[in-house]
């Protein structure tokens, strides 16, 4: 292929553009004969396949011709299959990519980004030169980190070189993707080459490559949907497809094919454009419900007022915020019809910072006239001032960044610069300038442990901010300019399919994924690495903490006259907190003032605003949402580990439920509630805070300071904290002021539109909204302003729900239904009082004896509100059951994660608290938490304890209701004191006064939150169990490690130290030789100091730190990968200060604590998430509208009961699904080649209870093997100490006895533990003295052994005594052994003394000199042993004559029949006493309760036992606890109660 089309590329420029193909030849001769096919005529063998030929796209049409709106496949599940293989996990230390990160210090992705960046700058060379050299040190890994979209970048950076294209290159790179690299080029890839061809004037050739194009398997369909052509390069193809036609070359066939395709897709969107409209139409028909019933429905004078309310909307009085104004800018289309649709959606999305950046420069052109400045804040008049100063210098050094890119002088200017150069000096300048206001702007709150607060913002969050807001416009601008009118017609296509009801077919929709897969034009997104994101945040926030400059006002002290003189508006400087020293960015005091009133809170981004069109509808992963972004589906935070599992999972088609999900949610079609609206703006207007809604000034007096503040400390401690409390509460006061001024002009904006909030989930799959500011997630102003846009009539059973809605909105939920709907009926006249007029005049101009209107009085007052206009005007209708109800009504779950809890553990009386099973009424579980303290804290008082006294009619529900909510998901102790002492600092008495004092309330909070947490014990044992078995999981999982890398790590760290000991041998050899080792010899013996020595440094470090995160996999396919991970930190030196930065890149240990702590709670999330997912589908599915806030499902109030058998059904079809067991066999599975490190207590009983002797054993010969043995158990050991140090429980369980000491205040309370000590010891040694005359000798041949886990302390009690049976015997032989051998050592003296005297009485007869031996000489071998007989006897022969031999060897046979003797008589004693046993150890590990070590550890304490627990540290395969036994609930009970959700 490459070859022919040089050839044709050469051809061309010879003959300056004639060349044409031939039918079966070619002009250039000896054409090979593997190039043939491309010769062939084109008519007859190369076809145009058509977009409907496709197969997937064949199955799509059968599957929308079959299947109707609003109906999904019956024979497909939702739930995941079982028996799918596990998305396989992988051991970050083992990870070839994360290795090259930690010796190079940047990903493969952010490598590639530099790539990318050089092809932006035009230095293409290096380009190549990186990804080849990439593909040498990485060829397994760059299979999965670069895929056929990186090859399409270099492509088209060959394309676009300047001066001249680099075609030849291009042809030769596409040639060598599918041969050396083994990427299969895709659509993109032939795009990229046919409009760079033809952009280039060289028509043939792009000819020759649609030919290849088609032999590949690609259609001109998919050409026109590549977002690398814009609509000029489609027009300019049609151009050259019209010039071949017209000529009549050969290639014509092909060209036809082209307009053809080209022609039917300029049809379908002409087609799309018309039914566009005709939607639009009847949308804008459908809007005008509200107008039109209040029309209707109220007479001539209420519907004057009602467009006179409307009209006034217009007007409203808001803070003089940038960020508002830029909103205003922004949406100003909104207020025109001069785009429609997706166009104006996507203006939207692409207006940001270039309206805010117009309105600035119009600002400067206004600067010499001042009457046309009065109308603009001094803050956006300083703002646009510091524009052009910040855009010069960001354009210096634009030309230093070029610069240093051209001569490499200055390496680190030309890294960063790379990145820098990709976005115009203004834009950067206004982004710079608009973040750091908004991030100044919001007052910081005083840290938890009452430290000083930090005077400014901490440097690094700013850096980090400033460069994240580039990078994204960066990519932004490009995703902008990749596009054309065939993709917007694909994307307007496949939301009208989910509009329709079709794309939750899910044969459909995984039709329609297949084709984005399979012609994936999604755009491949650069990564920036930590250092250079740093370094350009920095170098912009330095920027401008030299341009921007503040008059500063003062008074002359020798004239008074009062001068001006510009400061900087921002200073940097250090601050230290908690014992950490920061960088910190100070706003000048003027600027501040200017915060309160003038403030910039904020940018908001318009890509963050409602939707005004069906979100893109979420096919992959991530590919949905806004029209002009590709974001992921997940909420990733620096997380690479999740996001390949998510890529993985939407490769494999198991997201497709999920995402199903996500798009039933976004396409809840919404619109502001008029008359709430109206409203809110008369509150808003009057700077009242009334409903929740901020003041416009903070009136609270400022604490008092006592007088005694210098010499009374609790006095000064308390001051102090009211201080706090104080600022906290201004602060507080002005961001929500702000917040609610976002929401309000938002719902200004949007008021005559529809609106749309695209969904996204969180790492579980909880589904929230996108759009940050205002959505139905919100507040309680959020949700009254909205209403659904669709209007159903309430038919039969729509009053009775709303008017429970009502109810439930005045905090009512608790009653039964017909005490709900009594407590309605009987308000009815305050109801229609509040919609008739809600702010009243009386209520908003200051009067102090007004009436409060009676919708105040609820706990969400501005959705009561909402429910009381719905429910008058409904009352006031001619027919209630057909009024058109547009108001969302809600269903609520009663604790809804203890639910989930109950169900999986069938726990009756769990079920029964929490509304599972029927009851006349519904359960309050807050109450009977309440209920629990209240008896605890009563029976304190009794005993005078002072936090109970004091909390005496003090406790209510609403006190205990959060703790009790989150308790479920996690809250620690810490968390729940912080809760209750906020709700207790609520309580106020008659005079309005804090009941509890802020010194003491949080004593008494920690008090309240452990009575809390023994009454949840009392009532929700099945959930403690489940709970406790979850944290024990996955405190196994967070300390576990592969056996392969174990393995691993004890190779190196062995091989490490065996090269050590021969490096320190032959260290030592050189010294005594006198010679020097050369480089060589030191790098073959000590390989780890030669190249990667700080790799091998760091994953040697690695080698002790627990890595295993906990992942499993949810019911309907989503893998959840928990994120917490102790972050390594770096230090990047820039030109601010030294920015110390959490790297997520290099490989990090898990934070086990959290991993174990956090896992209950995540777990329970995604199981409500999966049943939300559910109910939101069949919702869809039944035709209903549906929304819904985690565990709160909305409708209308005509389908409360639909929705309702929805949800029970769901919930029950969820858990009936094994799902504990398919957890826990997950676990077993995913996990089954993990280690994990053990500690256990062997008990080891005294060796030695009788003084006496004690055999010795000889010392047996260790062998090499033995040796290497031993020394892996060590290595073993010593990895395991440092994993278990690591996860935090080293020194938790470093001692069997360890006890956490309480701590004395005094020193008589010392010395009382003390004596107390003292006391215990002797009672311990009396203990021991006892046990020791307690014991007896046992049979230790016949005794039959006890198993510990079936009697512990009897296995423990028979340890001491065999010990002791051992130990008397011991001694006993020992005794009589030495008695024998002392008797038959004297038995054999006498006799060889015997033998001598005869032999010597014999001789002297014959002979007269004769030496006899001293009688005293045998005296003195008394005290040899009975060993040296036979050497004695040997003596006393050679001491006589040869001819006496025969006397010799009587006194020999002597010695050696009593030595025969001696051995029986030994043996004996041997066959008597039993002096070896041996028995398995007793070691009590991990599968023992704590309870029995505790027990053990208190016997020996009490010396019921001899004998000592030693540690004894171990890796074992990782095995998980049997379940917890479930009860006898039946789950189908939850169909029958009313209360289930209500």
């Amino acid at each position: 292929m490459s070859q022919l089309m040089l050839r044709a590329l050469r051809s061309h420029t010879r003959t300056a553009g004639s060349w044409t193909l031939r039918s079966n030849t070619y002009t250039a001769p000896r054409t090979p004969a593997c190039l043939a096919r491309l010769q062939l005529p084109v008519a007859s063998t190369i076809q145009a396949r058509l977009f409907s030929q496709q197969p997937w796209l064949r199955q799509s049409l059968h599957a929308e011709a079959e299947q109707p709106g609003h109906v999904l496949d019956e024979d497909s599940t939702l739930f995941a299959s079982t028996t799918k293989d596990l998305i396989s996990m992988r051991d970050m230390r083992e990870d070839t990519e994360l290795v090259h990160y930690m010796q190079t210090g940047k990903t493969l992705a952010e490598q590639l980004s530099v790539m990318q960046a050089c092809l932006l700058n035009g230095n293409v060379e290096r380009a190549q030169r990186i990804l080849i050299g990439l593909y040498r040190l990485y060829p397994e890994t760059m299979k999965e980190a670069a895929d056929v979209s990186v090859h399409n970048e270099i492509v088209g950076g060959l394309l676009a070189a300047k001066p001249r294209p680099l075609t030849t290159e291009a042809l030769l790179w596409y040639d060598q993707m599918e041969r050396h690299y083994h990427i299969k080029p895709n659509t993109n890839t032939f795009a990229i080459l046919i409009s760079g061809f033809v952009n280039g004037g060289m028509r043939n050739v792009a000819v020759v490559l649609m030919q290849e194009m088609l032999r590949c398997g690609h259609t001109f369909h998919d050409l026109l949907l590549s977002t690398y052509l814009s609509d000029t390069d489609i027009d300019h193809i049609k151009d050259v497809a019209r010039s071949i036609i017209s000529q009549g070359l050969e290639s014509s066939d092909v060209a036809t094919n082209l307009l053809n395709a080209v022609n039917d897709a300029e049809e379908r969107l002409v087609s799309l454009s018309a039914d566009a409209n005709e939607c639009e139409g009847d949308a804008d028909h459908l809007y005008q419900t509200p107008t039109d019933a209040v029309d209707s429905k109220l007479d001539a004078v209420a519907a004057t007022a009602a467009m006179e309310s409307a009209a006034e909307a217009n007007t409203l009085v808001s803070t003089n915020v940038e960020g508002i104004e830029q909103l205003k800018g922004s949406l100003k289309s909104l207020y025109t019809n001069e785009l429609e649709g997706y166009n104006l959606q996507l203006r939207l999305e692409r207006d940001t910072y270039d309206s805010a950046l117009a309105r600035f420069r119009e600002i400067n052109k206004k600067r010499g006239d001042p009457l046309l400045l009065t109308d603009i804040g001094a803050l956006k008049r300083l703002s646009a001032e510091w524009l052009p100063q910040l855009e010069a210098l960001i354009e210096e050094e634009h030309e230093r960044c070029k610069k240093a890119m051209e001569t490499g002088d200055d390496r680190i200017r030309e890294h960063y610069g790379r990145f820098l150069t990709m976005l115009d000096p203004p834009k950067i300048a206004i982004i710079t300038i608009l973040e750091v206001l908004r991030l100044c702007s919001v007052i910081p709150k005083n840290s938890k442990d009452h430290s000083p607060k930090l005077s400014g913002l901490k440097t690094a969050m700013l850096v980090n901010a400033l460069s994240t807001a580039v990078h994204n416009e960066i990519r932004f601008n490009r995703m902008k300019l990749r596009s054309n009118r065939h993709i917007t017609g694909r994307n307007i296509s496949v939301a009208r399919l989910a509009s329709s009801g079709k794309l939750f077919n899910m044969a459909v929709r995984r039709a329609k994924a297949h084709e984005l897969r399979e012609n994936s034009n999604q755009d491949w997104l650069d990564t920036w690495d930590i250092t250079t994101k740093t370094r350009i945040g920095s170098l912009l926030l330095s920027m401008l903490i030299e341009t921007a400059r503040i008059p500063e006002h003062s008074n002359d002290p020798e004239t008074g006259q009062r001068t001006q003189r510009m400061v900087p508006a921002f200073s940097h400087g250090y601050e230290l907190s908690k014992g950490r020293k920061f960088g910190i960015l100070r706003a000048h005091n003027s600027l501040r003032e200017l915060f309160k009133s003038d403030a910039l809170v904020g940018v908001v981004n318009a890509r963050h605003l409602p939707m005004l069109v069906p979100p893109r509808p979420w096919l992959t992963f991530n590919s949905g949402g806004y029209l002009s972004q590709d974001e992921p589906c997940m909420r990733i935070k620096d997380n690479a580990e999740q996001l390949r599992y998510l890529k993985k999972a939407s490769n494999d088609d198991r997201l497709y439920t999920l995402l199903a999900g996500l798009d039933s949610l976004g396409l809840t079609k919404w619109s502001i509630n008029r008359p709430i609206f109206d409203a809110v703006r008369k509150v808003w207007n009057s700077g009242k805070e009334i409903a929740k809604i901020p003041a416009r000034t903070f009136d609270r007096p400022e604490p008092v300071k006592p007088e005694d503040y210098e010499t009374n400390d609790k006095a000064r401690i308390k001051y102090g904290m009211e201080m706090q409390e104080w600022n906290n509460n201004r602060a507080s006061q002005h961001s929500e002021r702000c917040d609610c001024n976002y929401k309000v002009e938002i719902a200004r904006a949007f008021l005559n539109y529809p609106m749309y909030f695209p969904h996204n989930m969180d790492f579980r799959g909880r589904a929230y909204p996108i759009p940050p500011h205002f959505n139905h997630l919100g507040n309680d102003l959020c949700r009254g302003l909205l209403v659904f846009h669709e209007g159903r009539p309430l038919g039969e059973r729509g009053m009775y729900w709303l008017k429970i809605h009502l109810a439930n909105l005045f905090g009512k939920d608790k009653l039964s239904h017909d005490e709900r709907l009594a407590f309605v009926d009987s308000n009815l006249d305050n109801i229609m009082a509040s919609a008739d007029n809600p702010v009243p005049d009386s209520l908003v101009d200051g009067s102090t004896d007004a009436a409060q209107p009676w919708w105040l009085e609820a706990e969400d007052a501005w959705q009561a509100l909402a429910a009381c206009v719905e429910l008058t005007e409904a009352v006031r209708s001619p027919d209630p059951a057909e009024y058109v109800s547009r108001l969302h009504i809600h269903q609520d779950g009663t604790c809804n994660g203890l639910q989930h809890y109950a169900a999986m553990g069938r726990d009756t009386k769990g079920a029964f608290e929490v509304n599972l099973m029927p009851s006349d009424r519904p359960q309050d579980v807050y109450a009977g938490v309440l209920s629990g303290v209240i008896r605890l804290i009563e029976e304190d008082a009794k005993q005078g304890v002072q936090e109970a006294v004091a909390l005496r009619d003090k406790l209510t529900r609403k006190i205990v209701k959060q703790t009790v909510m989150t308790n479920v998901y996690g809250v620690t102790l810490i968390g729940a004191k912080e809760q209750i002492a906020a709700r207790l600092r609520e309580i106020k008495d008659e005079n309005g006064q804090h009941e509890f004092d802020v010194v003491v309330v949080s004593k008494i909070a920690l008090y309240v939150a452990k009575k809390i947490f023994e009454s949840l014990g009392e009532m929700f044992t099945q959930a403690q169990q489940i709970q406790n078995w979850l944290n024990e999981s996955a405190r196994r999982i967070a300390k576990s490690m592969p056996e392969s890398a174990l393995e691993s790590w004890k190779r190196m760290i062995l091989d490490s130290k065996e090269s050590q000991t021969k490096f320190r041998s032959a260290l030592r050899d050189a010294k005594e030789n006198s010679r020097v080792l050369d480089n060589e010899t030191i790098l073959e013996i000590r390989p780890d100091l030669g190249p990667g020595a700080q790799r091998r440094k760091r994953l040697n470090a690695l080698a002790t730190k627990p890595m295993t995160t906990v992942v499993w996999t949810t019911p309907l396919g989503l893998t959840v990968v928990q994120p917490y991970r102790k972050l390594v930190k770096r230090n990047v030196a820039t030109t601010l200060q030294s920015i110390v930065v959490s790297d997520s890149n290099m490989p990090s240990p898990v934070n086990s604590q959290k991993q174990k702590t956090a896992f209950p709670p995540n777990y329970v999330h995604s199981l409500d998430a999966s049943h939300m997912t559910l109910s939101a589908i069949e919702c869809k599915k039944a035709g209903l509208v549906f929304a819904s806030v985690h565990d709160s499902y909305w409708t209308h109030a005509c389908d409360v009961d639909t929705m309702n058998n929805i949800i029970r059904d769901q919930f029950v079809q969820l858990h009936r699904r094994p799902i504990m067991e398919d957890l826990k066999a997950e676990f077993e599975d995913r996990y089954k080649d993990h280690m994990m490190p053990v500690i256990g207590w062997e008990y080891v009983s005294k060796d030695n209870f009788i003084d006496g002797g004690k055999l010795k054993l000889n010392k047996a010969r260790v062998t090499k093997k033995a040796e290497r043995i031993q020394k892996e158990k060590e290595v073993e050991m010593e990895l395991a100490m440092r994993h278990l140090e690591a996860c935090g429980e080293g020194e938790a369980e470093g001692e069997a006895d360890k006890e956490t000491e309480d701590a004395y205040a005094t020193v008589q309370a010392h010395q009382a533990r003390k004596e107390a000590a003292t006391a215990e010891k002797e009672r311990v040694l009396r203990a021991a003295e006892s046990l020791t005359a307690s014991l007896e000798v046992v049979d230790l041949r016949s005794i039959v052994l006890i198993d510990p886990k079936l009697d512990l302390p009897g296995a423990l009690r028979q340890v001491d005594l065999i010990l002791y049976t051992l130990s008397f015997n011991q001694k006993e032989y020992a005794e009589q052994v030495t008695e024998l051998r002392k008797e038959y050592k004297t038995r054999i003296r006498l006799a060889k003394v015997s033998k001598v005297a005869k032999v010597s009485k014999k001789k002297s007869r014959t002979k007269t000199k004769v030496v006899v031996p001293a009688a005293t000489s045998a005296s003195t071998e008394v005290a040899e042993g009975a060993t040296q007989a036979t050497t004695a006897a040997a003596v006393a022969a050679d001491a006589v004559p040869e001819q006496d031999s025969a006397a010799a060897a009587l006194v020999a046979e002597s010695i050696m029949q009593l030595e025969k003797e001696l051995d029986a008589k030994i043996a004996e004693l041997d066959q008597k006493y039993v002096l070896e046993y041996s028995m398995p150890p007793i070691i009590l590990d991990h599968r023992m309760s704590t309870e029995l070590i505790k027990d053990t550890n208190d016997m020996i304490k009490r010396g019921e036992l001899a004998g000592r627990l030693v540690k004894r540290v171990s890796w074992v395969g990782i095995e998980f606890d049997p379940l917890p036994a479930p009860g006898d609930f039946d789950i189908g009970e939850v169909m029958k109660s009313p209360y289930f959700f209500s």
